[in-house]
């Protein structure tokens, strides 16, 4: 066969996958999906390596550079600069790369620190080595094009000045784009618009770091913990977010193949975790294991408006296994664009995830082929909600299955199917006690057995 016919040959199959999905029984179909999700999260991604790691690495060979040899002087004191000193050190590591090292102290930056390939930037720890910024709207480190970086155990200050327009001309702890191979690893953002921003960047990590008290205005570009566009194969795991105005993790502009799993977040104004696409579709992502506490909260108190949102274009991803508490308006939401055919959530799985006190357990609105199944839903209003808004091209959900879910103490529904609108659903085999209706069915041509 040609290279031609080869490519012809897959163009067919991948329609015709999508073709069936969307004509054939929903049963069948999310049977289908759950066998093609067997993958680990980074299907047809390449293995994440350690930022540092070459053929032949020996830690040894590392260079270390102490900034402080450069002139950095790490007091604290607003009529200093240390960062021609911490980026003259960056320099003196040359096309090797090494390890910069800032000893403990509080290092004031009024310009930019810009990594080079093959360069660790080291603290030693967030509480111990801080970088503070002196000058408004500053990306206190950036990488533009760089590879193999890692960001490790400093702490990041902001001025926290905040742009009355839309711009993303905005205070960031560390920026990278067009990066590869860059990791960021037990650092700690307070005090600063946004923490962690990626753009166009791949095989990214972000770990066991942790953002807090956040700033955020009327500009969107602000108060994001890690916010991620037209990113691929990258890992945000193991993380700690608290009082937050916006989306600790905001994944957006056809960012896909991602793990997002392990963060934790308390105390967060806006949602837990998003993603959001218009015009290309954002797919394969793994949101699993992820907690939205409700610990420390007074009665009344909600830890977040939302719990994980899929918005727009998104396309087999999947969230599984995620503790979600307290969240204000919904645990999990999927949500299309009305007046788009295309720009709305399609073929996900929403599985074995916890969702308690809430509004609403899981909502599908404008939401097609999803599966939903497997998850325990407790002491909200409305269990699973399947609705459309609009009636334009995309408002429409159709072919979901929602099977074998616990949905207890559901004062108004367990399961709710919304409007016409709603088409050929598919909702049977769930269970759970202390609801108001076990399933009120508005929609059209449903296949159900008891709810």
């Amino acid at each position: 066969m040609s290279t031609s016919e080869s490519s012809s040959s897959s163009k067919d199959k991948a329609m015709s996958r999508r073709e069936l999905l969307a004509t054939m029984g929903t049963a069948t179909a999310g049977i289908i999906l759950a066998a093609g999700t067997g993958w680990s999260g980074t299907a047809a991604a390449e293995p994440m390596p350690n930022p540092m790691q070459n053929p032949g690495f020996r830690p040894e060979s590392v260079t270390w550079i102490n900034v402080k040899n450069y002139g950095a002087q790490g007091l604290g004191r607003f009529d200093q600069n240390d960062a021609p000193a911490i980026q003259s050190a960056v320099e003196a590591a040359g096309p090797m790369g090494g390890t910069v090292y800032l000893p403990p102290g509080r290092y004031i930056l009024r310009s930019s620190i810009m990594l080079r390939p093959n360069v660790r930037l080291v603290g030693d720890g967030p509480g111990a080595s801080i970088l503070k910024a002196a000058e408004s709207n500053l990306s206190m480190v950036m990488g533009l094009g760089t590879k193999k970086n890692a960001v490790e155990g400093l702490g990041f200050e902001g001025m926290g000045a905040l742009s009355l327009t839309n711009s993303k001309m905005t205070e960031r702890g560390i920026y990278f784009e067009k990066c590869e191979h860059v990791s960021v690893r037990n650092c700690h953002f307070t005090a600063i618009v946004n923490g962690v921003w990626l753009n166009d960047s791949r095989h990214v990590s972000v770990s066991q770091s942790s953002f807090s008290q956040l700033f955020a205005y009327e500009n969107f570009y602000e108060g994001y913990g890690i916010f991620a566009e037209s990113a691929a194969n990258f890992r945000l795991t193991d993380n700690r977010f608290h009082l937050l105005k916006r989306p600790c993790i905001y994944i957006s502009a056809g960012s896909s193949y991602s793990i997002v799993s392990d963060n934790v977040a308390q105390q967060c104004e806006d949602a837990f975790i998003v993603v959001s696409s218009k015009l290309k579709p954002s797919s394969y992502h793994r949101i699993e294991g992820n907690i939205l506490s409700a610990e420390g909260l007074e009665n009344g108190a909600f830890a977040s408006k939302q719990g994980i949102v899929l918005r727009d274009y998104c396309t087999d991803n999947v969230i599984v296994h995620n503790v979600i508490s307290r969240a204000k308006e919904a645990g999990i939401s999927l949500t299309g664009d009305g007046a788009a055919a295309d720009e709305r959530p399609f073929g996900n799985i929403v599985s074995g995830n916890k969702i308690d006190q809430t509004e609403r357990g899981i909502v599908l609105l404008n939401s097609d082929v999803t599966t939903v199944t497997g998850n325990d839903v407790r002491r909200v209003q409305t269990g699973i909600a399947l609705e459309t808004s609009g009636n334009a091209d995309g408002s429409f959900s159709r072919h979901n299955l929602v099977t074998g879910n616990m949905l207890s103490r559901c004062s108004a529904a367990a399961v709710q199917i919304a409007g016409s609108r709603c088409e050929n659903n598919t909702v049977y085999g769930n269970a759970g006690t202390g609801n108001g209706e076990g399933l009120t069915d508005q929609g059209k041509d449903t296949s159900k057995t008891g709810f």
